[in-house]
């Protein structure tokens, strides 16, 4: 294998592309092709046209064996590319070509599907649509960094196996067939590596080394043996002596969790153990580079924290809490004028993040028991999700590949998470096969999930740059290994 020198050969062939205009950059204009092709995973619209791009788009870089597989619903697709040195290591990059609705539409400054570059303050110049940040433009900004490794090197050091799927907004249920049909081709791999950007608002880079679980419930109370209307709305000149669907949904979230915010289900933290000495560690050094003003001030846009916390106490209840959070709650009339009911339906949906060693099932169960506790066993629960966590080893392979490439990015202060607050398919690979699933890359991007979501166009470019770098590093790391082993 060439030395260090290729990965800066690499660098001047991406950052040569950037150097062209938007509209004669082949790695921008892969980019547009795949965001203006809508892929709403809750409706299905465009959701076959585009894994259909996808392809397209893995053929174009040289994959074999490009197809499609079918499970649940949205296909997944596939693409293999073999390297060219020998006894070399193998990833999977997952990624995922579906996206959110994107209403409210009269709340976006442009088209959500045009893929708009313009100035976005104060982030600079950006591609606003759709889709972008969550998750095309990374996706393809991966397939760029391969395309260009292959044409500077004239080889790749690397096995990928790439695994894009097209229903990761609703939970990723073809992925469950899916790992099940590779299960074996996993174990045998290096890790699982999905590209994300993953700067900071001040630039600072991170890795993800895990992620927490998530429950996910629809709650429903109507009229019943406890009073209320069964089956109509009512005038509320009614409410001296009949009782509130309404009143008893917020009493029953209300005595899930106290004035100070701590959750009051029994058992409901008994699970919790003392942390590793390794994500101790790791949790220590992002503590030494903890901004609480970057995340209170240009992320979060709050005051202060839950219960008051600073420094290590927030980061750590970040990390390693389990949390129940409201994410919605609607009953009755909601228009401009007036109409006095006492609606006969109320509704919530709430979600549960778990972290190791809880179980959702434990949870559950649980929370039903609470419930019933109180007098509330007449709340219907309807689970939408159930994901378990994940985590990896940080000593492992595509771990210590991720962390390499983040502290040699030319960005100070980097931290690799051991547990990352949000959720997804990864506890497939962990859980499943037994192997690791990392996530890196540069970048800066935001609004997903809301409307003008956008990445900076230096993002782009420098989150192809990123994945080149873990591939190096990748590489680099597995001949190193080989050579202890021989000696």
């Amino acid at each position: 294998m060439k030395g260090k020198e290729w990965l800066e050969d690499v660098y001047k062939d991406i950052s040569s592309h950037y150097q062209k205009p938007n509209d004669e950059n082949e790695h921008i204009l892969r980019i547009l092709k795949l965001v203006r092709q809508p892929s709403i995973a809750a409706t299905e619209e465009g959701i076959e046209e585009c894994a259909g791009l996808v392809m397209e788009l893995l053929t174009e870089i040289g994959c074999y064996d490009v197809h499609m597989e079918r499970y649940v619903k949205s296909p997944i697709v596939m693409g293999r590319l073999k390297a060219d040195a020998e006894d070399a290591p193998t990833i999977f990059m997952y990624g995922m070509y579906d996206c959110q609705p994107p209403e409210p539409l009269e709340e976006w400054t442009v088209p959500p599907f045009e893929g708009v570059i313009k100035d976005f303050p104060p982030y600079g110049e950006s591609m606003i649509a759709r889709g972008v940040a969550n998750s095309k433009a990374p996706l393809v900004c991966f397939l760029n960094s391969v395309d260009s490794i292959k044409k500077t090197l004239g080889y790749l050091p690397v096995n990928i196996n790439f695994v894009v799927e097209g229903e990761e907004e609703l939970g990723s249920k073809s992925m469950v067939g899916w790992t099940q049909a590779h299960l074996e081709e996993l174990k045998a791999s290096d890790g699982v590596f999905l590209n994300g950007t993953r700067q900071d608002e001040d630039g600072r880079p991170f890795t993800i080394l895990g992620n927490k679980g998530i429950i996910y419930i629809d709650v429903e109370v109507t009229g019943g043996k406890w009073g209320g209307p069964k089956n109509v709305d009512l005038h509320s000149m009614n409410a001296a002596w009949i009782g509130s669907p309404v009143w008893r949904l917020i009493n029953a979230l209300a005595s899930m969790r106290d004035g100070d915010d701590n959750i009051l289900i029994d058992g409901f933290y008994d699970d919790l153990q003392p942390l590793s000495e390794a994500d101790e560690a790791l949790t220590q050094r992002m503590i030494d580079v903890f901004d609480e003003d970057m995340y209170l001030n240009k992320r979060l846009m709050a005051d202060r924290f839950i219960k008051n916390l600073h420094g290590a106490d927030a980061l750590r209840n970040l990390l390693w809490k389990p949390t129940l959070n409201i994410d919605g709650i609607w009953a009755g009339y909601t228009g401009p004028a007036t109409k006095t009911i006492i609606p006969h339906k109320a509704f919530a949906k709430i979600d549960v993040r778990l972290v190791p060693p809880m179980k959702a099932e434990d949870t559950l169960e649980r929370i039903k028991k609470h419930l019933e506790k109180y007098g509330f066993d007449d709340v219907k629960l309807t689970i939408r999700q159930q994901t378990p966590w994940s985590k990896d080893d940080p000593e492992c392979l595509a771990s210590r590949a991720c962390i390499a490439a983040m502290d040699n990015s030319g960005y100070e202060n980097g931290s690799p998470w051991p547990i990352f607050p949000g959720s997804g398919p990864a506890y497939l690979f962990t859980d499943k096969a037994k192997v690791a699933y990392v996530s890196y890359g540069l970048g800066k991007s935001g609004r997903i999930h809301a409307p003008d979501e956008w990445m900076t166009i230096k993002g782009m470019k420098e989150n192809e740059m990123s994945c080149s770098a873990f591939i190096y590093y990748l590489a680099k790391l597995s001949e190193e290994s080989k050579k202890k082993q021989h000696n």
